[in-house]
């Protein structure tokens, strides 16, 4: 995975640190259901939508102990809010992890795709 480019349009929040934990076992955090519904203080939705939490997460694209990204959904207080979030994984020379993480706002997807209409064979 690649890193978010920085656009000017589209702000972003980025955390990096060390953990003091194995890219592995991060990566499991980040993975697992439930470890990570843990971690992330938000329900896992496997594309199903979940009026019942205020905070949903479902993997969109991973790339095992190296990247992660999630479809992330928030309804704090207001409409329901869209974003995606990256976790970046290095491994560090004493065994630690280092962890970055890109919050941005979600791509902005056409209703329509501007294709022509397509009819159905009988």
């Amino acid at each position: 995975m690649s890193r978010p480019d920085s656009d000017a349009e589209q702000p972003s929040v980025v955390v990096e640190c060390v953990l003091d934990a194995s890219p592995e076992k991060v990566w499991r955090a980040l993975t697992e259901p439930q470890l990570a519904s843990d971690w992330l203080d938000a329900q896992p939705s496997f594309g199903t939508k979940r009026d019942d939490a205020e905070r949903t997460f479902e993997i969109i694209a991973a790339q095992p102990f190296v990247a992660v990204s999630y479809r992330w959904r928030e309804a704090a207080d207001g409409p329901l809010s869209e974003t995606v979030v990256t976790v970046e994984l290095a491994p560090c020379s004493d065994g630690g992890t280092h962890f970055r993480l890109v919050h941005m706002p979600a791509p902005i997807q056409a209703a329509n795709g501007n294709a022509p209409p397509m009819l159905l064979a009988a």
